[in-house]
């Protein structure tokens, strides 16, 4: 041990030793030496106005110009000061820009029945109207009241019917789509069919999409405005029932236009089309880009595991699932992910409450960069307009009651007819955009140094090296004091190799 640290002795003695020999090699110029220094730094800078300072005899000329240096400096200081001052708000500016295209890319639509469920399948079976408002808790929040008597039917019923698949009882015996519930389909004057429609599971049960991103039609693009997708829905309120205890008291069908790559959203965005109606929806196609932070809120390194393209639906919907499968074992067949799926029993014990848990601790949030689902840096949203007329006139009512073998009453109470159509073929981009780029700053601050002090880098490069050297004097001088203090005295030197080693210096 005590020969570690002798050694340790021995080798900080000889780096100093060494440190001793440089500085003899590298004495300190004179007081002449230095003066001339700064005095040549002084008339050779390209800093304005120093030189006059130094070269002017007149005192009244110099005290002058130091005073229009000084002041100038201290403008410069100030307007620097305030542009990075600026910079580091991180402004932004917003611009609109409208383009004109031949074809334009039709969304993706999903159609919903208000009555979501067989009225045969659900008239024995009336506790499944409970059981899917507890199951679609996950979609979107809502109150349960646990002392009413469904929720206490639904409990028992849980509990002795677990192997029960609530999934496969909605695809079986909610609503359906096929020739009879859907009469007529039409895309830009071409016959489409329930085969084109996608199956997907919403809070309104089964539903279904039109141009879905993952069929093998998707991308459809229309040429003309005006022409789109022409729809007649049948919403049979007879095969199809309700309980409107939980709100559900219309008729008819409820839509959502989004883009094909995103999953629908119904909560608080879709449109009503009520029987005995033709709605005709025109639609124009909205791109909004948002900057990353600290300029914008959106995060362009988060992805999403189960979807193509990041959405805050999606986002909101995995981050659910990721906090259900960590406290329960399992995945809500609602939402996405690779799990056991949860059974009944665990809906009213631990998804329920793992639900409201997220929403008190506010665990998937929506909306800036830290939030666990910030803004897309890249959204397409779809603005609708909608208008209405009676379905269908006196003549057309006649012709269809006589075509479908069905009551005037029938066709009144139960058809449906949707128009979808660009208004226009283009497309508005609104773009954040930074209000000041790093190359406006540079140049901005390049143009405050020459405005005021006739400066550019390569005055700031003269300045650096002159109060490096000056700095590197400095280090010498004490430590060459340092040395004498340690009575260490340098080898002697003559005049002529000290005159030598200031030159180099």
């Amino acid at each position: 041990m005590e020969q570690t640290e002798k050694s340790k002795v021995y080798a900080e003695n000889g780096l100093l030793e060494k440190i001793k020999l440089c500085l003899s090699k590298k004495p300190l110029p004179s007081p002449t030496e230095r003066k001339k220094f700064d005095h040549d730094f002084a008339i050779s800078t390209s800093f304005h106005g120093i030189h006059n300072i130094v070269q002017n005899r007149s005192k009244i000329r110099r005290v002058l110009w130091l005073v229009v240096v000084l002041g100038s400096v201290s403008l410069v200081t100030w307007q620097i000061y305030i542009r990075l001052l600026n910079y580091f708000t991180w402004p932004t500016t917003t611009s609109i820009e409208v383009q004109y295209v031949e074809k334009m890319e039709f969304p993706a639509v999903t159609f919903c029945n208000l009555n979501r469920f067989q009225t045969d399948a659900v008239a024995k079976f009336g506790v499944i109207f409970f059981l899917w408002h507890i199951v679609s808790k996950v979609l979107h929040l809502q109150k349960i009241t646990a002392n009413s008597t469904g929720s206490r039917e639904a409990t028992d019923f849980a509990a002795s019917h677990q192997n029960f698949s609530i999934a496969e009882f909605i695809r079986n015996k909610g609503f359906y789509l096929n020739n009879s519930t859907l009469l007529a389909c039409e895309f830009f004057g071409k016959p489409c069919s329930p085969k084109d429609f996608a199956h997907v599971f919403t809070e309104y049960g089964n539903c279904f999409t039109f141009n879905h991103g993952e069929t093998l039609q998707a991308k459809r693009k229309v040429s003309v405005s005006g022409r789109g997708l022409n729809l007649l829905f049948n919403v049979n309120q007879e095969a199809f029932t309700d309980n409107p205890a939980l709100g559900f008291v219309d008729a008819g069908i409820i839509f959502v236009i989004h883009s094909p790559k995103k999953v629908p959203q119904f909560d608080g965005l879709g449109l009503l089309s009520p029987v005995g109606m033709h709605a005709r929806v025109t639609i124009r196609q909205v791109k909004t880009v948002h900057q990353e932070y600290p300029w914008g809120e959106c995060n362009p390194n988060i992805k999403l595991q189960n979807f193509s393209s990041y959405s805050t639906s999606g986002c909101l919907k995995e981050c659910k699932a990721q906090h259900i499968k960590k406290q329960c074992g399992c995945v809500p067949f609602l939402l996405p992910g690779y799990g056991i799926e949860c059974d009944l029993q665990k809906y009213f014990s631990c998804v329920s409450p793992v639900l409201d848990h997220i929403e008190f601790k506010d665990l998937c949030t929506v909306g800036t960069h830290n939030s666990s689902c910030p803004v897309s840096c890249e959204e397409i949203e779809y603005p609708a307009t909608i208008s209405y007329s009676s379905f269908p006139s006196q003549k057309a009512l006649k012709y269809l009651s006589k075509k479908l073998n069905q009551s005037r009453k029938y066709i009144r109470e139960n058809l449906v007819k949707i128009e979808i159509n660009y208004s226009d073929l283009n497309y508005k981009i609104t773009q954040q955009q930074k209000a000041v780029s790093v190359s406006e700053l540079l140049a901005d601050l390049g143009g405050q140094l020459g405005l005021f002090c006739g400066a550019s880098l390569i005055t700031i490069i003269e300045i650096i090296e002159y109060l490096f050297t000056n700095f590197y004097w400095i280090c010498i001088f004490f430590l060459l004091k340092i040395s004498e203090m340690t009575q260490w005295t340098p080898p002697p030197q003559n005049h002529l190799g000290n005159k030598n080693r200031i030159e180099e210096c």
